[in-house]
């Protein structure tokens, strides 16, 4: 079994389906006891995974911060557009080929909006996609959205 299917898929994974409360994670860098949400995976493997996904640019947080005992937290912590494509969550942007599959993209993102505004702003841009010609949204749809997943969701 490879690294990744027995480390840091499993950790990519439930850091998808289990976001730490208020973006805040914690690991322990020297404590070889199983993670309490894995419990085959150790402290130690978790917070290894955690660096190398970040590596990856599956994952991303605003500020890192350890104690001496080999604790570490990290704020603003998220999985990234990148993560949830690796795990099949996500369209690949590059893959898109009709205008239903931008529109499952812009509602995904309309999903996980900040604001009410940036929600209704990407519903009705969904809508739009779907009434319109495919030849049109294939030309558009690769460029911008690269470019906005990049500026605003880091992937």
């Amino acid at each position: 079994m490879t690294l990744w299917a027995e480390r840091d898929e499993p950790v990519l994974r439930h850091l998808t389906e289990s976001s730490p409360v208020h973006g805040v994670l914690f690991t322990e860098s020297r404590s070889e006891t199983p993670r309490k949400e894995l419990q085959r995976v150790t402290e130690v493997q978790f917070h290894d995974a955690v660096q190398v996904l970040e590596d990856a640019g599956y994952v991303t947080w605003g500020h890192s911060e350890g104690d001496g005992a080999g604790g570490r937290s990290y704020t603003h912590f998220q999985v990234t557009g990148a993560g949830k494509q690796v795990l099949g969550l996500w369209p690949a942007f590059d893959a898109l080929g009709s205008p239903g599959q931008l529109a499952e993209v812009l509602d995904a993102l309309a999903e996980d909006a900040a604001t009410e505004e940036e929600r209704s702003n990407l519903q009705r841009a969904g809508a739009a996609v779907r009434r319109s010609a495919p030849e049109a949204i294939s030309a558009l749809a690769t460029g911008a959205l690269t470019t906005l997943a990049r500026t605003q969701l880091g992937i």
